[in-house]
This record gives structure tokens, C-alpha cells and sequence, in this order.
């Protein structure tokens, strides 16, 4: 595949080691808003929920970013566990570090610098084992997944939350260039963006038992918000590919804009929780 193709290729997430701390801050931001929504609590508190956290544990969650789920996974396995955080990005780890600091948490969290296809932990380090919104933007993501099952323990848990590209819900007048916006940005937005619909036979493959699958359809309507900006910038991929013409980017700005001013504005992703759990040796 050529780089003019390439799938993923405007991914804002896919190589994040060499960010700036500008970059990595403004990336925060992006996962700190859209953790704020109360939809999306809601599921985060569903999803770390049906992984069966427990206080004591040992949980590892994969790509951290900011430490959003991290901060979640801490105060489940308090008192007398840890949620240790892995993020390819020092910069983000910074962030991550600053706000486990003000989260009051930071005694219950670990922040580890490492690529998630090559986990720094040694085999069974882990009770369970989460990535969140992450294994989509990675390129060979079974090898990610397959690393998250060998640091598992025997009878722990892995979980993958994450989204399906061709999902993205937007309310807008133009629905033939809408469907082209979704499309485009599905391919070029992610690396896999068909990534969730495969995770329960990856995790089959993987030999995981009792794999689950739960969906997910986070909403806003604030014209401020996550979804409000995340589909602003699908319509700018699709123009970036060429997937859309400058006028036709402009014409369907305007219209989304003009949907955000008047109180119209919906969208949102639906999202997929796969879990399951490594068998005995």
C-alpha cells in the first residue's frame, strides 16, 4: 500500500513517542473533554465494571494517554492495589503524572515509557489488562493484543474498549456527503478502523475463554464538545484524502456550523467492549 493510501495516515494518535509536550498537551485536552461527557463516564464506569476490578489488583491499563482510565482503575483497586499506566509517549506521561498529582491518586499509580506490541513487564504481571481507544490507532494490533494476554496472569482478564470507524453518528443536512466524510475518515482518521468488529475472533485466536462482547454508543449535543470537533475533523480528513472537494468541505463546514449554532447538533461513535479471560497454563 502507498503512502497516497496508506490507512491511518492522518491518524492524530498513531506514532505519538516523538510528541512535543505543545502536542501532547493539546492531545490531552482532547481525551480530558471527552472524559468530562457524562455519557462517556457512564461507560467508562460500565466497561472497568465488567473487567471485574477489585481492590488489592495489580491492573495494567495500555496507551494511558492522560491517565483517564488509569485514574478510574486506581481508585477500584484501592485500598492496597496499583493501576499502572503504559504510554509510547513521555510527554503524555507527563500530563498522565500531573493529573494523577491532582487527582489525589498518585501513591495508587504507576506510569511506565513503552510501546504496547512490546510490553516492559515481565509474563502473568497483571490481574487485568484494559486498553481503551487505542489499539485502533496501532499498526499490528494482535501483536499489542497478544502482549496483553502474556502479561495477564492465568485466570485474569483482558479487555479492549474501542471504536468502529464506519460508526460515527453525525447529525447533518447532507447525508450523500456525510456517508463519504464517515467513510474517509474510517480509512484515513485510524489505522484499522474496522479494528472492534475483529476483536472477538482475535481474542478467540488468542485462546482467551468466556469472550464477551458489550456495545456502547456514547451521544453529545453541545456544540463545544468531543463529538462536536471530532467530526469537524473527520470532515477535514476526508478533504485532506480527497475523498471531498475543498468545496464540498466548505459547504458541509458551514452546514455543520450552522447545526451547532441552532441547537441541532448530535453525534457520537458506537463502541465496543470486548473481554475475556487467559486460561490456565
Amino acid at each position: 500500500m502507498t503512502e497516497a493510501n496508506e490507512f491511518g495516515r492522518l491518524s492524530l494518535w498513531r506514532d505519538t513517542a516523538g510528541l512535543s509536550d505543545m502536542k501532547a498537551r493539546d492531545l490531552a485536552a482532547r481525551l480530558e473533554l471527552r472524559a468530562r461527557a457524562e455519557d462517556e463516564a457512564a461507560v467508562r464506569d460500565e466497561y472497568v465494571g465488567l473487567l471485574g476490578v477489585t481492590p488489592g489488583e495489580r491492573v495494567l491499563d495500555v496507551g494511558c494517554g492522560s491517565g483517564v482510565v488509569t485514574r478510574v482503575l486506581a481508585r477500584r483497586v484501592a485500598p492496597g492495589g496499583c493501576a499502572v499506566g503504559v504510554d509510547a509517549s513521555p510527554a503524555l506521561l507527563a500530563v498522565a503524572r500531573e493529573r494523577a498529582d491532582e487527582a489525589g491518586l498518585s501513591g495508587l499509580i504507576e506510569l511506565r515509557e513503552g510501546d504496547c506490541r512490546a510490553l516492559p513487564f515481565p509474563d502473568a504481571s497483571f490481574d487485568a489488562t484494559v486498553a481503551a481507544t487505542v489499539l485502533v490507532h496501532v499498526p499490528n494490533a494482535a501483536q499489542a493484543l497478544a502482549e496483553m494476554v502474556r502479561v495477564t496472569r492465568a485466570g485474569g482478564r483482558i479487555g479492549v474498549f474501542d471504536f468502529d470507524g464506519d460508526s460515527l453518528l453525525i447529525a447533518h443536512p447532507d447525508r450523500e456527503l456525510t456517508r463519504r466524510i464517515v467513510a474517509a475518515n474510517a480509512d484515513y482518521g485510524s489505522v484499522n478502523g474496522w479494528l472492534a468488529r475483529q476483536l472477538p475472533g482475535l481474542f478467540t485466536d488468542l485462546g482467551l475463554l468466556n469472550v464477551r462482547v458489550r456495545g456502547f454508543m456514547p451521544l453529545e449535543r453541545e456544540p463545544d464538545s468531543f463529538y462536536a470537533s471530532s467530526t469537524a475533523r473527520a470532515a477535514e480528513v476526508a478533504a485532506q484524502m480527497g475523498a471531498i472537494t475543498p468545496d464540498e468541505w466548505a459547504r458541509w463546514r458551514d452546514a455543520h456550523a450552522a447545526e451547532c449554532a441552532a441547537g441541532r447538533f448530535l453525534g457520537g461513535r458506537l463502541h465496543l467492549f470486548v473481554w475475556g479471560i487467559r486460561p490456565p497454563a
